[in-house]
């Protein structure tokens, strides 16, 4: 049957001599347009075009095998129709050549029929990405080597060291002698410098970021950013204002607030008109809000005047916000610090560049080359620079006659790199438009590889439509040139998914947000055909988009356990009833397992858990990953084993080697040979304990591996990896004990997945056991992971757990997006070094005198960027998961307590919201999405302040009125608990036969790799849906081997304190972006240098003297203190009462010579120390109040999952209660110089101190105040 084409689709077919930009929408069956395209091309009667001159670049491998193959069916079809067409009959023969490929084949395919152009040797071979880690490493050690040998001559030869030389420059971004930090940082430029098309001018360019042009900071290229932002939150403050004032003109609106919001909007357009940096600072810098008006009127709505001061605090929060993070210095100050980075930055760029030379000649040597070699060296085949100007080689030229048209799919992923390659071949620059570009920038979600989706919106917003051609005489003569068309329509998903996606995009996604406006050319328009539902069990309400949101409970589960048994429970209830379209016949029947999918935004460590779950469940799961290989224990005790022959005195190494069957050793007895020599290594143990042990068979069994350990020393010499690896294989029975094990056939394709490894390593330019293994651990170090050898067919009754990236370009007939409740990594922002393609590097000022790191506007403006197009990458990745299902889409996440107490209460006003949705839907037109309306986009700064999918979806959902639902997964809780109180009991009977089965000595050999295993595999063995019968004893023993030998399951948080201190997290940098994260211990005091003749032998430390002020004013009787005029009298009955402290035993002398009287008058003159004394007369002033905080650990760091706590210790200065609210505040005898600096060091702890007093008291926190006694002045925060 013919295929239907919508009027967009066919004008996509048809298009001819002109470029064209596809912006095709999620399911708008771009795939089959593109190769309809291709083969109407070939067919054509006027201009008929053969296959190989058509060039077709794909996104992936598979993409292109999969296009290749549609096309030569269709060619196939075409020649059964016309068999007398020869040229169609042509085609068949030539499609085998045609390119049809990726970007780095076609490269490959340039250098190696071209090599001669660039002086390359013929014979060269791509390298296996973990020999290209590998030769990075050893290429960069020895550089950074051989620099710091020339300082260290240099200093011996008495040349002082110059600003910005080697060693300042290691000390400085690897603090604490870690050149693992420089080595990251250098990588990191290195990989962002290889994605634009010449790296080393980009590394050189950038060497000027940090100095500041004559014009001063505002003639700064990146300072359009600040500028742009500043604008953008001024606007939105303006917008805020107005809506308060419009709700204080309503007949019950608070009128009494009127003047102040005035006054407030008046500054805001104020400063909406400064433009330059240092007035935008001198205008935040006095900014000041007047009290708001205090007046009673009970004819005045409470909520409404309510929403009006939270409006005007949102405002405050804005503008405070701009404060803090880029307005906190001068212009001069600003400058400066800027001026003090420059000779850093142009040192780690010199060392950059120079890494990328020494890396290229290596390669070369290694006769090597990487996919950055390839699209470089193809670019340098295909453009030559002469006077800085661009022009084709003859290659280039000659590749444009060739190619008739260059096509290219999923442009929204290209790079710079790949766009300067297919625009150099083809026709443009001659008058010749014949670029064909596909893609959807609302699906752009390779960031992370350095994808430019700008590259797609020029084009977006210069090419024009046909319609717009028609309306605009100057768009006319664009025609038959440069043409944009929008594929909108969605043959995948059933209506109910496509008005949930623009439910929620419509309120989200914008270029401020996301990069591209949701508007009515972006949404989805339903265009697929289903049977008809309505006489289906439930109708259409079935297929509704559904929103299962967990609250957390006293069940004592995870987060993620919880989650997944609430999806556990929603897949039982569908399986077998939901009816879906069957994808070969087109007709209705009962969803399987393998209709569903569960889509997780970060699989690891969530992945594992919703099988477990899901198992226990009895529901069949299939993990789509590629990684969990090197956590499997049998790959770990080869490698274990290879490690011990390179080098035996590797405890841990040897301890696992020693439990496999290469030493059938008990922890009893490696316990009793240890014990023999305790101070040496195991491995001297292990000799000491053959030779002179006291048990005899303990004594037999490490003499036995001693000499198996140098019979495989001896092989290693000579014998090629993968042989060595087979050789311990056979000779130990290990690869037969594995294989006998649960899960025994997984095992046995791991093991010999490893050999496979051993043979590919041997191809590389490295060779013997030390780089094997280095190799290895490079490869797991980068996550280049296999993922274990998949046994399990992918098409099987299973459902499928799979990251979002991965299902990208896939459809799924009911779809759960999990985990959409954890936190975003957003840690990029706050890395020491932030690099942009176009705004550089982006570093702090670290004054090396004081020892002292300070931020710098660039940076901070850069942080700002980066934290927004990481936000714009995670709401499309939402798009791409939301968009995957093709029947019914769950979405899934886990509330925060006070998020699901707002729900609960919100649950009639919910389902009010969704009826007058649902009435107002079946109002519209048919096919016609009716989300556009102007209230319905939520604002800039709550889009813009997301951490996590759910702080979007949850204020959309509430705008759209969609309906949540909650659980508490307290039932689906229940028969988990009896089932596990079952096995308990069935485990406790197995007690007696399982001590005589094992001879009460356990089972050696059998999952003894010396490392947890992540998890235990008993659904991997040959029938893993089959459960094992109790009255089984031999069955029941291997069930309960798989249990006792399960690896500890939270092994990511062995690193995890379960107690810290306020102040070490603040050390270690936490919640503060401008601070680096160190390690949580104690620092090194700094104390600025002093002469000796101002010195005193007693002086105190900073922290000693802090610890001084603090006891004196925890003893300090407030509320007998009247306030004084002037200082002296207060200062000499001060210093009385101090010397009484101190004699009565409760102020220790070197505290009591460290306070100073004077500073101290200053502090009780404060308007802080006056509302204190207030509070201690009314009885609620409290002193070095202690407390303990549950935190998340997420909070940490992202490596951390949210569910587990840590407990944050800490002790509060002071805080009083105020009119029923709580004020903090802390004391700090820090010497700056400027208020932001104690600021940007103490926020972090008094969010602490605050969030820790509203969890006690239950009552709000409304000021937090540092006063500083050495600027002798309250800072409000």
């Amino acid at each position: 049957m013919a295929v239907t084409f919508t009027k967009e689709q066919q004008e996509t077919i048809d298009a001819r001599g002109e470029s064209v930009l596809v912006s095709a929408a999620a399911g708008s069956g771009k795939t089959a347009v593109l190769v309809e395209r291709i083969i109407r091309m070939v067919e054509d009667p006027v201009h008929p075009v053969d296959i190989d001159r058509l060039l077709v670049v794909t996104f992936t491998s598979a993409a292109a095998a999969q296009m290749r193959e549609r096309i030569s069916l269709a060619l196939s079809r075409a020649v059964e129709e016309q068999p007398e067409n020869a040229h169609l009959i042509r085609q068949l023969t030539l499609i085998h050549h045609a390119q049809i490929t990726t970007i780095d084949s076609f490269c490959l395919y340039l250098v190696r029929n071209h090599f001669d152009e660039i002086g390359l040797d013929p014979d060269f071979r791509v390298a296996d990405e973990g020999e290209i880690r590998l030769l990075k490493r050893d290429v960069l050690s020895d550089l950074l080597e051989e620099r710091f040998a020339e300082e260290e001559t240099e200093a011996k030869e008495g040349e002082a060291a110059r600003t910005g030389s080697f060693q300042e420059v290691a000390e400085y971004f690897s603090p604490q002698g870690n050149d693992k930090r420089l080595e990251e940082q250098l990588l990191s430029l290195y990989e962002f410098a290889m994605s634009y098309p010449w790296p080393e001018e980009w590394l050189e360019e950038h060497k000027r970021d940090y100095d500041v042009p004559e014009g001063g900071l505002d003639a700064c290229p990146w300072m359009e950013e600040l500028k742009s932002h500043v604008k953008r939150q001024l606007s939105e403050a303006g917008q805020l204002l107005e809506q308060a004032l419009a709700l204080c003109r309503e007949p019950d609106g608070p009128y009494m607030y009127q003047d102040t919001l005035l006054e407030d909007l008046g500054q805001v357009e104020e400063l909406s008109r400064r433009e330059s940096y240092e007035a935008l600072f001198d205008g935040l810098s006095g900014l000041s809000f007047g009290r708001i008006s205090a007046k009673k009127d009970p004819a005045v709505s409470t909520e409404k005047r309510e929403r009006a001061k939270e409006l005007r605090g949102t405002v405050k929060d804005l503008l405070s916000g701009l404060k803090e993070k880029y307005f906190y210095a001068s212009a001069q100050a600003q400058a400066e610090r800027m001026r003090a980075c420059a000779p850093f930055a142009r040192t780690l760029l010199g060392l950059a560049q120079e890494f990328c030379r020494r890396f290229a000649q290596k390669k070369r040597e290694r006769g090597i080359l990487d996919f950055h070699d390839m699209e470089h060296l193809a670019l340098s085949i295909l453009l030559e620079r002469e006077d800085g100007k661009l022009r084709p080689t003859r290659t280039a030229l000659q590749l444009r006659e060739i190619y008739e048209e260059i096509m290219i799919d999923e442009y929204q992923d290209s790079n710079l790199v790949q766009e300067y390659l297919l625009l150099s071949i083809s026709g443009e620059e001659d008058g010749r438009y014949n670029r064909f570009m596909v893609g959807d920038v609302k699906q752009s979600i390779y960031r992370f590889r350095l994808a430019r989706p700008e590259l797609f919106m020029e084009k977006f917003d210069r090419y024009r439509k046909r319609e717009e051609e028609a309306q605009d005489q100057e768009g006319a003569d664009q025609k038959n040139r440069e043409r944009r068309i929008d594929l909108k329509k969605n043959f995948r998903s059933r209506r109910q998914v496509t008005e949930s996606v623009n439910d929620v995009f419509s309120c989200l996604m914008g270029k401020d947000l996301g990069g591209v406006a949701y508007d009515e050319d972006a949404a989805l328009y339903p265009g697929a055909v289903f049977p008809e539902e309505e006489a289906q069990p439930g109708g259409e309400d079935a297929y509704r988009t559904e929103v299962l949101l967990c609250v957390p409970g006293e069940d004592g589960m995870e987060e993620k356990e919880r989650e997944a048994m609430a999806v556990a429970g929603r897949i039982r209830e569908l399986v077998g009833k939901l009816p879906v379209t069957d994808g070969e016949t087109k007709q209705l029947r009962p969803a399987r397992y393998s209709d569903m999918v569960i889509l997780l935004r970060s699989p690891s460590g969530w992945d594992e858990t919703f099988k477990k779950v899901l198992e226990a469940e009895g529901i069949p799961v299939y993990i789509t990953s590629r990684t969990g290989y090197f956590a499997a224990a049998e790959v770990q005790t080869v490698l274990n084993f290879l490690r011990v022959l390179n080098n035996p005195l590797q405890d841990i190494p040897l301890f696992g080697v020693l439990k496999s069957p290469a030493a059938f050793l008990t922890d009893r007895e490696i316990a009793l040979i240890r014990a023999k020599e305790e101070q040496g290594r195991l491995y001297e143990s292990l000799c000491l304990y053959a030779r002179e042990g006291e048990e005899e068979e303990i004594r037999e069994k490490a003499a036995r591996f001693l000499v198996l350990l140098e019979h495989f020393r001896d092989l290693a010499v000579y014998l090629p990896i993968h042989e060595l690896i087979g050789k311990f294989l056979e000779e130990t029975g290990y690869l037969y004990t594995a294989s006998a094990l649960p899960g025994g056939e997984q095992r046995r394709a791991n093991l010999e997945m490893l050999l496979s490894r051993a043979e590919t390593f041997e191809k590389t330019s490295y060779f013997g056991l030390f780089h094997f293994i280095r190799y290895m651990e490079q490869v797991e170090k980068y996550d280049i992971d296999y993922g274990e050898a998949s046994l399990q067919d992918e098409n099987a009754d299973t459902v499928r757990i799979m990251s979002i990236h991965r299902s990208k370009g896939l459809e799924f007939p009911v779809c759960f997006v999990s985990g959409l409740g954890k936190r975003f990594n957003l840690q990029d922002a706050a890395k020491p070094v932030i690099v942009d393609m176009d705004l550089g590097i982006g570093l702090d000022h670290v004054d090396s005198v004081l020892r002292m790191k300070q931020g710098t506007l660039k940076k901070s403006v850069m942080a700002g960027k980066l934290q927004r197009d990481s936000l714009g990458e995670e709401l499309r990745i939402l798009y791409v998961a939301m968009t995957r299902a093709q029947e019914k889409l769950i979405l899934t996440g886990s509330l925060k307590a006070e998020d699901a107490e707002r729900l609960q209460g919100e649950e009639a006003q919910q389902e009010s919201l969704a009826e007058k949705r649902r009435a107002k839907a079946s109002a519209c037109m048919p096919g016609e999405p009716d989300v556009f309306q102007k209230d319905r986009y939520l604002p800039y700064f709550l889009r813009a302040g997301a951490s996590c999918y759910l702080d979007w979806l949850l204020p959309a959902w509430q705008q759209t009125g969609q309906k949540i639902g909650l659980t508490d997964a307290s039932g689906l809780l229940a028969g988990q608990v009896e089932k596990e109180q079952g096995r308990e009991e069935r485990l406790m009977e197995l007690k007696a036969f399982l001590q005589e089965a094992a001879g009460g000595t356990g089972m050696p050999g059998m999952e003894q790799s010396g490392q947890p295993e992540q998890t235990a595999r008993p659904e991997q063995a040959d029938h893993p849906q089959q459960n094992v019968s109790a009255d089984s004893a031999q069955d029941a023993l291997i069930r309960l081997q798989a249990r006792l030998k399960s690896g500890y399951p939270h092994q990511n948080l062995a690193g995890l304190y379960t107690k810290t201190t306020v102040s070490e997290l603040k050390k270690a940098g936490m919640a503060e972006a401008a601070e680096e994260a160190y390690h949580l211990f104690e620092e090194e005091e700094v104390i600025p240098y002093l002469p000796r003749f101002v010195r005193s032998e007693d002086s105190l430390g900073g922290a000693a003297r802090g610890s001084a002020y603090h006891k004196a004013l925890e003893l300090f009787p407030f509320a007998d203190w009247q306030k004084r005029e002037g200082a002296e009298p207060a200062e000499a009955e001060l210093k009385a009462l101090l010397d009484q402290m101190q004699e009565q035993g409760k102020l220790p002398p070197e505290y009591r010579q460290a306070v100073s009287p004077r500073r101290l008058a200053l502090f009780l003159n404060s308007s802080l120390a006056g509302r204190m004394a207030r509070a201690d007369g009314a009885g609620v002033l409290h002193k070095e109040q202690p407390f303990v905080l549950g935190l998340p650990a997420s909070e940490l760091g992202a490596e951390f999952p949210e569910e587990e706590t840590v407990l944050i210790q800490g002790i509060i200065d002071v805080y009083f209660e105020e009119d029923g609210e709580l004020v903090v505040a802390d004391y700090k005898t820090d010497a700056v110089s400027q208020p932001q600096e104690l600021v940007n060091r103490y926020r972090a702890q008094l969010d602490y101190y605050a969030r820790a007093l509203e969890q006690l008291t239950r009552k709000k926190v409304k000021e937090k105040i540092i006063y500083s006694f050495a600027l002798q002045r309250e800072i409000l925060l």
